[in-house]
């Protein structure tokens, strides 16, 4: 089973929208898939469901009907991880619904990876790899090919740990200027994310051997360029310009490769921007 996440902290460049629509396209191929909504905001939760089933999941506070549900005793510090009961959606592929409450479990898992590097503590390291193993629950759940995780645009403890439930991360983005700048923040952090992590599991803790670790590196998969939508105000030209800038910015500040000639070009093109 591999694991995948369309991730950027820049709102608006389709993650959820590829996660649905790239879900489909597999499950019609034969490739079983679950997508779980580890997003707050519940946005793929609500493109799947009508409010009506919905409103319903929410409403059923008995089980592991949503996220929220599966972690709340691990926020609580009360349980383990529920198992997660999946909403199939169509012919091979399910979904594990959000809920907005789960906004509640970043502060938590704030304070917990911090102790995950300065001490040896167990009850840390359950809490930072609680998305994983419900991960890998709901995934056993379907007998999955594939998981999909659905996340906010956002460089919080939430997605942290979210990512390290990933095998591979996917970042969409559009040809402007927000875009780059996205690509520059979330580059150095997945590096710094990947490296806190691999501090911790080289390391180990106490009752968790090293082997029983999440061995997920949320490794670049690559980048998706959203298309541009014409407009008469901004020429296509301007969004040409843009999008000229995103390999050499995506191989610099995520791959940490220099960029190739020709390709790193924004601050030779800055002054002709629009």
């Amino acid at each position: 089973m591999k694991s995948l996440v369309f991730f950027n902290n820049k709102g608006g460049v389709g993650k959820t929208t590829l996660t649905f629509n790239i879900a489909n396209v597999l499950a019609r191929q034969g490739i079983r898939v679950v997508v779980i909504d580890y997003d707050p905001q519940c946005n793929i939760s609500a493109i799947f469901l009508d409010e009506p089933r919905l409103f319903e999941i929410w409403e059923n506070q008995d089980g592991g009907h949503t996220v929220t549900a599966c972690l709340e005793p691990v926020r609580r510090g009360k349980g383990d991880v529920l198992e997660p009961v999946l909403e199939p959606v169509a012919d091979g592929l399910w979904l594990l619904p959000g809920h907005l409450a789960l906004s509640r479990f970043e502060q938590t898992l704030a304070e917990e990876f911090a102790k995950t590097l300065s001490s040896n503590n167990e009850r840390a390291l359950d809490v930072t790899t609680s998305l994983d193993l419900l991960s890998n629950l709901a995934a056993e759940r379907a007998n999955a090919d594939l998981l999909i995780l659905d996340v906010g645009p956002s460089l919080g403890a939430l997605n942290r740990a979210a990512l390290l439930a990933c095998d591979h991360v996917a970042l969409p983005v559009a040809p402007d200027l927000f875009s780059l700048q996205g690509l520059r923040n979330v580059g150095p952090t997945l590096k710094e994310w990947r490296q806190d992590w691999h501090t911790v599991r080289e390391r180990g803790i106490a009752g968790k051997p090293q082997e029983q670790l999440p061995p997920h590196d949320f490794l670049p998969l690559g980048y998706l360029v959203q298309q541009h939508l014409a407009r008469s105000d901004r020429p296509v030209a301007g969004y040409a310009r843009w999008a000229g800038s995103i390999p050499g910015d995506y191989r610099r500040y995520v791959l940490g490769q220099d960029p190739a000639p020709g390709e790193y070009r924004l601050k030779r093109m800055s002054t002709a921007l629009p």
